[in-house]
């Protein structure tokens, strides 16, 4: 045990110490319920469980959503940090207590996935500075207390690995590193696909500089045969470490691209949402403005956009000292100074993409309108900015490997510049933020365009018949009779199906007061039966022959979302086949 302890890195538990002042606001009683999006981390968990609970082990349907009629919530939206909190709700915890021990999970995480790849580059004391900038960046610190946008900032706890794990497959060529790189990969993309999305020109561009960087010559008089074999065997080997990770990701991405269609976008990407009205300002980068209202039109932003200023001023400093610096070798491999002089250049390109001048770029991807915002690119910036703060301490200590004692006070400098952003506005925890009422309330409050729509639905829900059962805590009915003299029974309401009884005296048309969307299925005594949408908001409706039956409504997989989990399966048990050889090769000392 001693040994075990010794071998332990002991800047992790410092890490983890010097992170309390972001994750304490996240211990008290209370929550920040009037962050933008706090009240839909809740509910989004709500249903999300209420799915589990009903027998689908891969939620995919939004029970409350829409008024009550249901909407395709995670056909559409990364699900894996609910899974997290889906854990700790299991343990006992409440919905709000869920979300809350997730974000700090992923705060804490955050700085030691960070440590762990800038400390591979630059040295251990660079990684502990790194960490520390990384998890108080003021974008980081908005993610969470202003927007408590809580699926993109679980995300930050993957861009670190994402690259750690590529950097170790170049160097080692090693299996169970192209396992770990795909699994943090698809661990990304099933987290938050948007954050992903941009993320990934950024690593194209990583794996480019990586492949070019191996596939250098060493002098040798076939430099360029030798370069070039080099290239074809990291180039393939890369090729299969990004499909490995898209297939683990199938399960989400297959139904995500083959569905999206099903839904009305433009809700989600026009309006308040249009990626042209969200553009980021040169003069915002550096105000020290701190805001809890909503992003807006040109500079009538009310939260904060800035790069910080700490971080900016430490990453200038370590930029200079990297490259007046004697020696060409920085860091244990002698790789920073590349590494660093990559991550300058990409925070520049990164900045400029967010202002209006890039507006010509975002038009031309046919991606750009589902990112929404040009200012989420904050978050692949916060993180190369982290990296090059890290080598600020080449300025205090050339080894770079053990404790300066003026790195104290640049950690001190970097807690205390952003402890104010870490301050939420605090509410009490609310009972009914944590009932399906919530989305009720949230629908029935807000805009109508709040409320989603199918491309079955011909006329913008403003109210439903179910609105006035939850807003009375009553139990719902979900289904009626369009035949006069025909009657329906409420049985059982689940997070993914529905049950009635139905008693007719002749063949009865019944609605249920749910969505028509691929994967539904109606069932009546067991038997399968043909269900169609109804006008005008696109319900499910169906027949039922004369007498008393049991009709039952489940929504279940399509075979996109057949295929999809399937070849996420089998990735998976690949993966888990490689790293488990990978395993056993280094017992036996052959790895």
């Amino acid at each position: 045990m001693r040994g075990l302890i010794a071998r332990i890195d002991r800047n992790l538990p410092l890490i983890v110490a010097l992170s309390i002042f972001a994750w304490a606001p996240l211990l008290g009683p209370t929550y920040f319920l009037e962050a933008h999006d706090a009240r839909h981390s809740i509910f989004f968990l709500t249903d999300f469980h209420q799915a589990i609970r009903d027998g689908a082990l891969y939620p995919r349907w939004g029970t409350d959503f829409a008024l009550g009629y249901g909407y395709p919530l995670f056909i559409l939206y990364s699900p894996l940090a609910f899974y997290v909190a889906e854990v700790f709700h299991l343990l006992g915890a409440s919905l709000t207590a869920s979300v809350k021990a997730t974000y700090a999970l992923a705060l804490i995480l955050s700085g030691l996935s960070m440590y762990a790849f800038v400390k591979r580059i630059l040295g251990k004391g660079a990684g502990l500075l790194a960490a520390l900038v990384y998890i108080y960046m003021p974008y980081h610190l908005v993610d969470i207390y202003v927007r408590s946008a809580f699926a993109e900032f679980c995300s930050f706890v993957f861009l670190p690995l994402v690259l750690l794990f590529f950097y170790e497959l170049t160097e080692t060529r090693k299996g169970r590193y192209l396992a770990l790189f795909a699994l943090t990969y698809a661990g990304l993309i099933l987290t938050h696909a948007p954050t992903a999305f941009v993320f990934t020109p950024f690593l194209g561009a990583y794996m480019l500089y990586r492949l070019l960087a191996q596939g250098r010559g060493d002098g040798h008089r076939y430099a360029f045969r030798i370069l070039r074999e080099r290239l074809l065997r990291l180039s393939a080997l890369t090729g299969v470490a990004i499909l490995l990770a898209l297939a683990l990701s199938a399960i989400f991405l297959l139904p995500m691209l083959a569905e999206k269609g099903c839904v009305v976008q433009e809700q989600w990407t026009g309006g308040s949402y249009n990626y042209a009205k969200h553009f980021v300002y040169f003069s915002q980068l550096f105000s020290p403005f701190w805001g809890y209202g909503y992003a807006g039109e040109g500079l009538r932003d009310e939260m904060s956009l800035q790069l910080g200023a700490v971080a900016t001023l430490m990453a200038m400093v370590g930029l200079v000292f990297s490259f007046i610096k004697p020696s060409n070798r920085i860091g244990p491999r002698g790789e920073g100074r590349g590494h660093t002089f990559f991550f300058a250049v990409a925070a520049l390109v990164l900045i400029a993409a967010m202002m209006p001048l890039a507006g010509p770029l975002w038009s031309a991807l046919p991606l750009a309108a589902l990112i929404q915002f040009p200012w989420r690119l904050l978050s692949i910036v916060a993180f190369t900015l982290s990296f090059l703060a890290g080598t600020a301490v080449l300025a205090l200590d050339e080894e770079n490997e053990g404790w300066h004692p003026a790195l104290a006070l640049l950690l001190l400098l970097v807690i205390l510049a952003s402890y104010d952003y870490s301050t939420p506005q605090h509410t009490e925890v609310s009972p009914r933020a944590e009932e399906p009422v919530a989305i009720i309330d949230f629908e029935t409050f807000h805009p109508p365009d709040r409320v989603g729509m199918t491309i079955w639905t011909q006329e913008q829900p403003q109210d439903s018949p179910l609105v006035p059962h939850y807003l009375a805590g009553e139990p719902l009915v979900k289904a009626h009779p369009l035949t006069e003299g025909a009657r329906v029974e409420m049985v059982r309401h689940g997070g993914a199906s529905e049950e009635i009884r139905v008693t007719s005296s002749q063949e009865a048309e019944v609605e249920f007061y749910t969505y028509y969307f691929p994967g539904w299925r109606a069932y009546v005594d067991g038997q399968e039966t043909h269900i169609y949408p109804t006008e005008p908001y696109g319900l499910i409706a169906l027949r039922v022959p004369a007498g008393e039956h049991s009709v039952r409504l489940r929504f279940e997989d399509t075979p996109v979302r057949k295929a999809g989990a399937f070849i996420s399966l089998l990735a998976l048990f690949f993966t888990i086949g490689v790293l488990a050889r990978g395993q056993k090769s280094a017992i036996m000392g052959l790895s």
